[in-house]
């Protein structure tokens, strides 16, 4: 017996030994394996939540979460997260145990944008930023009350630069005054309201009219609600939809020619010959048609008679609209025109691989240099007047401009060939800089942070004994300095 004591005994002792050795290096278990597969599982279920700014380092089974987040309650449910990615878990079973939260705030939005579209269906499309993910779920809820049977597209994210006003209850208003029209848009920049839309009773376009506009400061709202078109050009997509009533073949067929010619994708007549004549109506048509089926990028333009006449709704860049405004003011009609749209930037390929948070002077400085380099702002002769085919410059500089640090300052420098009189120069290059600069202020920035300097011929990049190397030299320039207190 006691030689089977001793040989169950030996059997045993190296059975302990074999679990222990797969305890520790093949167990899924084991401190290695187990740390590894809570983090996978941590990061997978971080990823497919959404909450891509977040990442997890485990310590054993206690998760460190990093990052930058764009909320309070977004680190509340990563972290939620993070300590059921390996179910239940627990120090038996082999899950997450606790999670250390390191994370910081993400850096604000700006500009701070939330929108809310009605379509002609009813159905609701909610984009942009909102300040948490209770936010989001609130007015998604909201949104769906109001839809009914109609569907709701949320395309919301939450991000961190919400003003500190009460942001919430004016995106409610909005939405609540939205649903309402028939059909319309509401936008939520940073602390302005702006209401535009359809409605056929005049009193709901009188009342939330009102309403938008009386909204309690630092907010400040802007409607434009308009009832039916008489004709309307639509943005649509890859068409430009015509559709209306116009008063003759004529009328139709110049107002179709103007369309093709400058809308490059297709025009869909939809207008019929009805209805009694509008003098001169055609005019603004005429000059505003070309720039909204060439430059603008969604919206509508509308023709309707007896209250709000012709109107410009949607997005356009700021060149576009600059245009716009400029040639609708040639023109002598005896209706309104109202211009009620929203400035889009540019995508700059230049500046694709600049990163604007690492060193924020080095990098704004970058931007304008690679957008400047192969970019150029046209003037005519002599003169300071810029041209239009600087456009596309124009938007490129105030993308860039937007991308900038907002305690940068940005000097407009204006520079000349050796050609002439150097003091006649150096008033030139000043006065093409302060075009710029004002061209710059009426699209948005701060006049405060930006100067203008005349060069002249003092700062030339080539020779000026060739024509190519003095009409390098004529340039606008920018320097990119952090304002001085």
């Amino acid at each position: 017996m006691r030689l089977l004591d001793y040989l169950i005994g030996c059997v045993a002792l190296i059975g302990l030994i074999f679990t222990g050795w797969w305890a520790v290096y093949q167990s899924g278990n084991t401190p290695v394996n187990l740390e590894a597969r809570l983090e996978a599982n941590a990061n997978a279920a971080l990823a497919e939540a959404g909450f891509d700014w977040a990442k997890v380092e485990m310590n054993g089974q206690r998760a460190r979460l990093t990052g930058k987040a764009p909320s309070v309650d977004a680190v509340r449910a990563a972290a939620e997260t993070v300590i059921t990615s390996s179910g239940s878990g627990g120090v038996i079973m082999g899950g997450v145990t606790l999670v250390e939260s390191e994370v910081g705030a993400a850096a604000a939005v700006s500009p701070y944008v939330w929108r809310a579209i009605k379509t002609d269906s009813g159905a609701f499309i909610l984009m942009g930023h909102v300040p948490s993910r209770s936010v989001r779920s609130d007015l998604l809820a909201m949104a769906e009350a109001r839809a009914g049977e109609a569907e709701v597209d949320d395309r919301m994210v939450v991000a961190n630069g919400a003003p500190a006003a009460n942001w919430q209850g004016m995106a409610k208003l909005a939405l609540e005054s939205l649903s309402e029209l028939n059909s319309g848009e509401a936008r939520l920049q940073d602390t302005r309201l702006r209401l535009r839309g359809v409605s056929m009773d005049s009193a709901i376009r009188a009342r939330l009219s009102a309403d938008v506009s009386n909204v309690t400061a630092p907010f400040r709202g802007e409607p434009f609600l308009r009832g039916p078109a008489l004709w309307s050009a639509t943005h649509g997509e890859g068409e430009l939809i015509l559709s209306g009533s116009v008063a003759s073949e004529a009328e139709r067929d110049e107002i179709l020619s103007i369309a093709r010619q400058y809308y490059a994708q297709t025009v869909r007549d939809e207008m019929q010959v009805a209805g009694e004549a509008h003098p001169r109506w055609l005019d603004g048509v005429r000059v505003g048609l070309p720039h909204f089926a060439g430059g603008f990028q969604t919206g509508v333009m509308a023709f309707e008679p007896e209250e709000t006449g012709l109107s410009f709704e949607g997005e356009a860049t700021g060149s576009t609209l600059a245009y716009l405004q400029q040639d609708l003011a040639t023109v002598d009609s005896p209706y309104p025109v109202t211009v009620f749209t929203d400035t889009v930037q540019v995508a700059v390929e230049e500046i694709r691989e600049i990163d604007f948070e690492a060193d924020p002077v080095a990098a704004c400085q970058a931007a304008f240099n690679s957008v400047m380099e192969t970019n150029k702002v046209y003037f005519e002769t002599g003169a300071a007047s810029i041209t239009r085919e600087s456009g596309n410059t124009l938007d490129k500089v105030m993308a860039v401009s937007g991308r900038c640090a907002p305690d940068l300052v940005i000097e407009v420098g204006g520079h000349t060939d050796s050609t002439g009189d150097r003091q006649a120069n150096l008033m030139l290059s000043e006065a093409r800089a302060q075009a710029v600069r004002d061209y710059m202020v009426s699209a948005g920035f701060s006049p405060s942070r930006v100067a203008v300097i005349g060069y002249g011929p003092d700062a030339p990049v080539r020779d000026n004994d060739t024509e190519e190397g003095r009409a390098k030299n004529r340039r606008i320039g920018f320097k990119v300095q952090e304002r001085s207190e």
